[in-house]
């Protein structure tokens, strides 16, 4: 599965933006506070919008506890609860829909919050026609394909989630951060060795380190290497680079036919390594049907992300990066092909 195009609004800084014509990896580029990460969250939502677990998730993605439904407003553009979140997608040619609104208990007065009580003759008597409401959890509105309607609904201080009408998502999305990346690890390994598939990951792996033969999963999912010596060796004391690596690419593997979401993909890698990151995630989106859409700031990933592709041959026009520009309160997402991304490198123009 694919997406070929989606459009935002009103999700946090972003009143509107569009991106069109996305290929098998994208990237994202653009200066700081541009929303790059937020496009990255809206695409995760949609991708599981049938999950109001994922408003949370979110949030913790970036550090950011919710400690009540108010904290929900972090999510809606200028903290407006009044503006609902709209995220349109085609993938595979049809149509997705998520329209998140605020959960509200009934209307109020200041001097009393219970919805119901008994009228007294002591009551103080508002001299104000001033109401408001009180926020009780977000209501996720979702179509896929636009026919049938479906809902779903979280509440934290309900400590709940509910979803009407029974939906079945078969998009598989991951989002992968500096927090994120050595989630499910272990789980996504012993999938791969179970399924006899180490052999690609290892190969790529030795780019970057030629000693590695085999990787074993240990006692409480640790995952040892074999480089050679008596004793195997823990993989993370090879690095946070090729820990990170294989991460990514086990979320690749594990994805398959589905979508990757990667911000920052430059974390944890040295400048002289992203030619051999981006071969290997391209070559692993090819072999796995996976669709990539990442973030950068680094210029020499940019650089390695044209070359690596360029170093392929590709007969297709597989790559798009995408320069997000914010003026004041509106963005716009400029495309650049493998051609023009490598013309611009060549001529020294400014793409990020």
């Amino acid at each position: 599965m694919r997406y070929s195009k989606f459009t935002i609004q009103n999700f946090r800084g972003i009143e509107k933006l569009m991106i069109d014509d996305l290929k098998m990896v994208n990237l994202l580029v653009g200066r700081n506070n541009c929303g790059k990460t937020s496009v990255l969250e809206a695409l995760f939502l949609m991708s599981g919008m049938s999950n109001p677990q994922l408003p949370v998730n979110i949030h913790t993605f970036r550090d950011l506890i919710l400690t009540s439904d108010e904290d929900f407003s972090f999510m809606f553009r200028d903290l407006d609860f009044s503006i609902p979140i709209e995220i349109n997608g085609d993938l595979d040619n049809k149509k997705r829909k998520l329209t998140i609104n605020p959960l509200y208990t009934a209307y109020s007065t200041k001097n009393n919050l219970e919805h119901k009580r008994a009228i007294s003759q002591q009551d103080a008597v508002p001299a104000s026609t001033s109401v408001f409401r009180i926020v009780e959890g977000l209501e996720l509105k979702f179509q896929s394909d636009l026919n049938r309607h479906y809902s779903a609904s979280i509440s934290l201080k309900e400590k709940e989630v509910h979803v009407k009408g029974k939906y079945k998502e078969n998009l598989r999305c991951s989002f992968i951060n500096h927090k994120t990346f050595i989630n499910q690890l272990d789980k996504r390994m012993e999938g791969l060795i179970l399924q006899k598939k180490l052999q690609t990951i290892i190969a790529v792996l030795q780019e970057i380190e030629p000693s590695i033969s085999d990787i074993r999963l240990g006692v409480s999912g640790m995952l040892y290497v074999d480089i050679g010596k008596e004793n195997l060796f823990p993989i993370h004391i090879m690095g946070d680079g090729m820990v990170r690596l294989l991460a990514i690419l086990a979320a690749i593997a594990d994805m398959k036919n589905g979508v990757v979401l990667i911000d920052e993909i430059e974390n944890g890698f040295h400048y002289s390594s992203m030619d051999i990151v981006w071969k290997a995630l391209l070559t692993a989106c090819r072999e796995y049907n996976v669709q990539i859409v990442a973030t950068t700031h680094s210029y020499e990933c940019i650089e390695a992300f044209s070359s690596s592709y360029d170093s392929f041959k590709p007969d297709e026009d597989d790559i798009r990066l995408y320069r997000i520009d914010r003026t004041e309160n509106k963005h716009r997402a400029y495309p650049f092909s493998a051609e023009v991304l490598k013309t611009g490198i060549e001529k020294d123009f400014e793409v990020r």
